[in-house]
């Protein structure tokens, strides 16, 4: 299921940031739209289909990720094809709403709905592996898209991805997929040993408004958002980051590669730890870790401490996620996870939304993007305050 679930997951790639970058320049001179334009258009898809997010979790919940994650699979091929039609940026909009929606929205969410139902004891690290093979495979994404667009131009790159998608995700989420262990008479990690029986503890399973109502949610939405922003202010604008101390274009995108390397190792390390005692103080190092990286690169002039930044950007957004994933069914169980992983999904994908744009605004205000990167590590470390002042709500076994 782990695999099976990675496998999902690199293909939300064309509806994923990094997918779409690629194609950014060929929409602007295909479709003589400038740069503003374009960013615009896909600031309002994605804010609009993040509105969506709460009521697909719930509709995940309530027919199950197989056949959840078949028809987002079908919808999300047909909706790959239509941007190989555009013609404009109202349809370009539309067009950015449909992936969104599609790809880092419902597939995504499905794909790692499907890992919580089969890990009860070992999900922090089951959704790490995820995280990790997923990261992996996207980051390979935008490099087969480009030979797509050089081979056969960027309309029929388009169609390229949606035929890969029908034919890879549809028959595995049908095929593949399992909604939960007990269908096929198992139990989540295979079943407990002997001496764990007597100290299971029984996880609750609580509604969206419950959990809307509990202190570690908002909490841990807390620090979701300020990672999602900030996270994807740094990478959006790293070239521009990086050039204010010399740094060239290529030079800095050299620079995403040890960010790699760095969400792999905090995916894995942090979805490890998540299964552990010390979970409760895992949102706070996260934001904590955010901060330090802020603080790097409003600061950060050597080679050495470049690379610094840059691994602990990585552990950064591969820790979030790693945390975010194995704290919301380790609170609030997984009979509602769909819809309560939708309502922090929305959560989320407002905050990135705007992390562009807060970045844009903060080398207004501040001067430099340092500057901005610099002064504005002040809101995750608050935010760091608050998840380590709170830490008691995030408490596994009592969400009331």
């Amino acid at each position: 299921m782990v695999a099976l679930a990675s496998l999902v997951g690199v293909l939300t790639g064309p509806g994923q940031s990094i997918g779409v970058s690629v194609f950014r320049q060929h929409l602007s001179d295909g479709l003589r739209l400038s740069d503003s334009a374009i960013a615009t258009a896909y600031l309002v898809g994605t804010l609009l289909s993040s509105t969506f997010q709460p009521r697909i979790g719930r509709w995940v919940d309530e027919v199950g990720v197989r056949r959840a994650s078949t028809v987002f699979g079908a919808v999300f091929a047909l909706t790959l094809a239509h941007m190989s039609l555009v013609r404009g940026a109202v349809w370009l909009a539309v067009g950015f709403f449909g992936i969104r929606l599609l790809g880092q929205g419902a597939l995504s969410m499905t794909s790692t709905v499907s890992v919580m139902h089969w890990f009860e004891r070992r999900r922090g690290f089951a959704l790490g592996l995820k995280m990790t093979l997923t990261m992996g495979g996207i980051s390979v994404v935008p490099v087969l898209l480009a030979l797509a667009i050089d081979a056969w131009g960027w309309r029929m790159a388009w169609l390229a991805a949606a035929a890969v998608v029908a034919l890879t995700a549809i028959p595995v989420s049908w095929f593949g997929y399992v909604n939960r262990p007990a269908d096929l008479g198992q139990q989540p990690d295979g079943g407990l040993r002997p001496d764990e029986i007597e100290d299971r503890s029984t996880l609750p399973s609580v509604t969206r408004s419950m959990a809307l109502r509990f202190p570690g949610f908002w909490i841990l939405s807390a620090v979701t958002a300020t990672n999602a922003l900030f996270g994807t202010g740094l990478l959006f604008h790293q070239t521009n980051l990086l050039g204010e101390i010399g740094y060239s274009n290529a030079q800095a995108a050299a620079m995403f590669l040890p960010q790699a390397a760095g969400a792999v190792a905090g995916g894995l390390t942090f979805g490890w730890l998540a299964d552990r005692r010390v979970r409760r103080s895992l949102p706070a190092v996260v934001a904590l870790l955010l901060a330090a990286t802020m603080f790097l690169g409003g600061t950060a002039t050597t080679f050495p401490t470049i690379l610094l930044y840059s691994v602990i950007l990585g552990v950064t957004m591969g820790s979030g996620g790693a945390v975010q994933g194995s704290l919301l069914p380790a609170l609030f169980g997984v009979g509602h996870i769909g819809s309560i992983s939708g309502t922090l999904g929305l959560i989320g994908v407002l905050a990135s939304a705007m992390g562009a744009l807060m970045f844009s605004l903060g080398n207004t205000v501040f001067g430099s993007y340092r500057g901005a990167s610099l002064w504005l590590s002040v809101l995750p470390l608050a935010v760091a305050v608050v998840a380590i002042t709170l830490r008691r709500h995030f408490t596994v076994d009592n969400p009331s």
